[in-house]
């Protein structure tokens, strides 16, 4: 664990590993980390909850954008319905959702440009990728599609489907062994079967696992992969803790 903050190395650093052949895979976040896409989500459960005559104030709102952080959507869904006693059924709630995430995803979310380029400078070093995500595959495909970074990954996990949360390094043990399952024992997994026992700290070193926010970086660390943390107005009460469990730290417009 880094426990000296002003050791923590940056973007150059990191990208000088990169092409020093470093690191033999990487696992991306995607909502905070390759998109900018949290401002979304600060705002759609308090909206919505106000189309149910329900108004939060803004410490309520605070509270509850964290609690659903840490939370798959199915997990959220529930929350939001057994909290605020919603006569909504679950899929009528998820469809509510759904429908204003969906047309923000498709048509408006922007990249996040600095993490965009480590996209890139993996791919030139011949790294391979994968995403590792707590949200909605279908969603994050379409924008990941249409900011034109979809194909530099070769696989997707998803939180939902492996039945897991980011607050254990499950997602990341089976993402790596998608991506490097002939060098830790047998072939890859499938996406959604687990991905058998962690490897050595030192198989995991060799992993980048880049994401924005604590619990999630906590999880990999914890795990010994390599952990990159990129900067999000989302994550900035975490940040000195955000600091002691990373590797390297991507700032905001770097």
């Amino acid at each position: 664990m880094n426990n000296n903050t002003s050791n923590i190395f940056g973007l150059e650093t990191l990208l000088e590993d990169i092409q020093n052949h470093k690191y033999n895979a990487a696992i991306f976040d995607i909502d905070g980390t390759l998109i900018d896409s949290m401002p979304i989500w600060e705002d759609l459960d308090a909206d919505f909850l106000k189309t149910q005559g329900i108004e939060l104030s803004e410490q309520e709102k605070q509270e509850l954008n964290a609690t659903m952080w840490s939370m798959t959507v199915d997990e959220g869904i529930r929350y939001l319905k057994e909290t605020y006693q919603l006569e909504l059924s679950e899929e009528a709630i998820g469809k509510a959702l759904s429908d204003v995430v969906e047309q923000f995803y498709t048509d408006e979310v922007p990249a996040k440009q600095d993490v965009a380029g480590l996209v890139e400078a993996l791919h030139d070093a011949g790294v391979p990728m994968a995403l590792a995500t707590v949200g909605e595959p279908s969603y994050e495909t379409a924008a990941l599609k249409r900011l034109g970074l979809l194909d530099y990954f070769e696989s997707m996990c998803d939180c939902n489907s492996l039945g897991t949360t980011k607050r254990d390094a499950f997602i990341y043990e089976t993402a790596a062994k998608l991506l490097l399952g002939s060098e830790r024992g047998g072939e890859p997994a499938a996406a959604s079967e687990p991905a058998g026992e962690s490897g050595p700290a030192e198989s995991n070193a060799a992993v980048l696992v880049i994401e924005d926010v604590l619990h999630a970086l906590e999880a990999a660390k914890q795990a010994g992969f390599t952990t990159v943390a990129v900067e999000d107005d989302a994550s900035a009460k975490d940040k000195p803790r955000i600091l002691e469990v990373s590797d390297f730290y991507i700032k905001k417009d770097q």
